[in-house]
């Protein structure tokens, strides 16, 4: 069955957003004497939650993270996104080109997606539906995003087709018994990336936005 309809993730996929959190974060655990590279932090944490990444830094240094910090860390993303975020190389023509329905679905909130977008300035080209792991109980890697997201819209998991960039978003695409993209155009993405995606499902890799342009091309979806 042909898709007739792609859920894009936001983070990663659509804006480069994932590099600038990665570097901001870093500076943090340096100042808590926590060293760790880029490439080290990408491959461990690809796609978790920033609470859970927390509490895996707390296990294994026996550090005690305030709660405050959490909304620091939010404000200052929301600071630094609006200064530098941009979208992926590519990714804002592909986005404007797509003929099919699209949506958003996204471990982030709405009004994170909805500030994204308008930033690299796609809110206005988009007219489809946002979901978030804030709507149902449990975020990716599970599937309750994208079930809530197939009920929403109604469509079988057949009619539609996935574009993540992590495993645990790869996770609970198929989990929900979708087909997925595993997507490689971000500046965050490290050696050995694709590898993990397919590792997890992924039925597609693409290496950049002109890679993703051919295969929904294939679709008829662009």
């Amino acid at each position: 069955m042909r898709p007739i309809h792609i859920f894009f993730d936001n983070d990663g996929t659509i804006v480069d957003s994932e590099i600038l959190a990665v570097r901001n974060m870093l500076r943090h655990l340096a100042a808590m004497g926590i060293e760790m590279d880029e490439r080290v932090y990408a491959q461990r944490f690809p796609g978790l939650l920033e609470r859970d990444i927390f509490a895996i830094l707390e296990r294994e240094h026996g550090l005690s993270i305030p709660d405050s910090f959490h909304l620091q860390l939010q404000q200052e993303h929301i600071a630094l996104f609006e200064q530098e975020l941009k979208p992926i190389v590519g990714m804002d023509s592909l986005f404007r080109e797509v003929r099919s329905g699209k949506s958003m679905v996204s471990n982030g909130s709405v009004a994170h997606v909805e500030r994204c977008l308008g930033k690299v300035g796609l809110l206005h080209d988009f007219g489809g539906e946002i979901f978030s792991a804030k709507q149902v109980d449990r975020p990716k890697p599970y599937p309750d995003v994208y079930l809530h997201a197939l009920r929403s819209v109604g469509l079988e998991p057949l009619q539609a087709l996935v574009v993540e960039d992590s495993p645990t978003g790869i996770e609970a695409a198929k989990a929900a018994g979708l087909r997925v993209v595993g997507f490689l155009g971000a500046s965050h993405i490290t050696e050995g990336h694709g590898e993990q995606l397919k590792a997890k499902g992924a039925d597609f890799l693409a290496s950049d936005a002109e890679e993703l342009r051919k295969l929904l091309a294939g679709w008829e979806l662009i």
